[in-house]
């Protein structure tokens, strides 16, 4: 039977004042594993050498937390430079952090008897699935024990998968941390807030996109901003299923999109009409918008690649 006990954190941005407060607010505490999801430095948005800096700042911070607990981390898109054609340079090529269990991206290691892997297609029911970016087919039905991810900054938690928002973020607020116990195929999480109080909540509205976790002020993301930039991904991932490259075929009705989509993401009432009516709406109109992964085919209610 497995029962853990795990810190879960990510997205800094090289802050370390938001690791300063993790480290003040978890003090005396012990877990399993102490699990960051990626983005430990800004190289990306700074350069490489600003994001090296950080990364020998972060050091001692790990340092701590690894007296608590087994330290787990996977990089995140930012910490390599910005790079217009070539290899961009990752931050780990300059300084190599001496604390901790590096999880390679699409990698996989065993530490303390716990299997992690980063690559979504070989996690099983006994591993700990790890990626920075969110991959949306694992999120909400991943074959793993847990599934932890960072990037987006929307923190949310479905069944056994949680993201962890952000410790800081872009407009410089530190943001929150998760202790979570796993216990066989339930994963029970509570939010920690840095700086303010921070709450977990179900929108009626949007279920099936799972608890949210928000600083007390904020309500649903989704009904604020549009579940638009969740439907992008979820149309692509169904698209590539309705068109297996073997069978050449460029298009795609909305029909097929919205069933492809229950059974390789979410298989939920409410979330097939929503996302129909995003469908929709991409098969119908004149200008389609550059980040939407489809645009209008020929026929009426037919998509095809943008």
């Amino acid at each position: 039977m497995t029962h853990l006990r795990i810190l879960v954190c990510g997205d800094n941005h090289g802050d370390t004042e938001s690791l300063e407060k993790l480290v003040e607010a978890t003090e005396g505490e012990e877990f399993d594993f102490i699990i960051h999801t990626g983005d430990i430095t800004n190289a990306y948005k700074t350069d490489l050498e600003t994001g090296v800096d950080q990364l020998r700042a972060v050091e001692p911070y790990f340092e701590t937390l690894a007296e608590r607990g087994t330290l787990v981390y996977i990089y995140g898109n930012r910490d390599k430079e910005r790079a217009f054609g070539g290899s961009p340079t990752h931050v780990s090529e300059e300084y190599e952090l001496s604390v901790g269990h590096r999880l390679q991206a699409g990698g996989e290691l065993t530490v303390d008897g716990q299997r992690f892997t980063a690559d979504p297609a070989d996690a099983g029911p006994e591993d700990i699935l790890l990626t920075h970016g969110i991959s949306q087919e694992a999120f909400f039905q991943s074959t793993a024990s847990a599934y932890f991810c960072g990037d987006t900054h929307r923190a949310r938690q479905f069944k056994t998968a949680l993201n962890t928002g952000y410790l800081h973020n872009d407009k410089g607020f530190n943001g929150a941390y998760f202790t979570a116990i796993l216990d066989d195929d339930e994963l029970e999480v509570t939010v920690h807030g840095l700086a303010e109080q921070w709450k977990g909540f179900v929108c009626p509205d949007h279920q099936w996109y799972g608890r949210q976790f928000t600083p007390e002020k904020f309500g649903c993301g989704l009904c604020k901003f549009g579940p638009g930039r969740q439907f992008r991904s979820i149309a692509y991932i169904a698209f590539e299923r309705v068109t297996p490259e073997e069978e050449n075929t460029e298009t795609a009705s909305v029909d097929d999109l919205v069933g492809a989509a229950r059974d390789a993401v979410v298989d939920d009432e409410i979330f097939a009409k929503q996302f129909r009516s995003y469908l929709e709406k991409l098969a119908s109109t004149d200008r389609p918008n550059p980040t939407d992964p489809l645009k209008p085919a020929e026929q009426p209610g037919v998509l095809k690649r943008q």
